[in-house]
């Protein structure tokens, strides 16, 4: 076990194309090593990996594998790149977009990793870029503001101040 002195935390970002993690000194701080891995797959945005499926225009997927390999890949390099050992290591925190979701089976399996399903775009992660489903937040947005349920969602084009 790790005195107090030598402890490390380290952070992961799981970013757009890559994943970087970072190893910092919980004493003081300093940053003591780093890595990114670039994503194989990157935006998935023409085909599915797995079966070359065609997407429509304005999706924007992930392929999960890609976070796993950053965890084999960019953590060991981040941690050899600063000089500590595996045992000095106390914590790890992760950081992903907010709105990417991953949808799953009660045990934690990806749905795009279900053979049955490699093949449906929605069983991949959307990336917060990910706008294919635009035209039906549109219209009920404007349903409810027909309605009066909400105001209306357009906003003034131009400056700030609306001129």
């Amino acid at each position: 076990m790790s005195s107090p002195a030598d402890a490390c935390v380290i952070g992961i970002d799981f970013g757009t194309l890559s994943g970087r993690a970072v190893v910092v000194r919980v004493q003081d701080g300093e940053e003591l090593g780093s890595a990114v891995h670039d994503y194989a797959n990157g935006v998935i945005e023409r085909e599915l990996p797995a079966t070359r499926a065609q997407l429509p225009p304005q999706w924007a997927l992930e392929e999960p594998e890609d976070w796993l390999e950053v965890l084999r890949r960019a953590v060991p390099a981040a941690v050899a790149d600063a000089g500590v050992a595996p045992e000095q290591v106390i914590g790890v925190a992760t950081d992903f977009t907010a709105s990417t979701p991953l949808p799953v089976l009660a045990d934690g399996t990806p749905l795009c990793r279900v053979d049955d399903l490699a093949d449906r775009p929605h069983a991949y992660p959307k990336l917060w870029k990910h706008h294919a489903a635009q035209p039906h937040a549109d219209r009920i947005n404007a349903t409810a503001a027909a309605r009066g349920m909400i105001e209306s969602t357009r906003r003034p084009v131009g400056k700030p101040d609306g001129g």
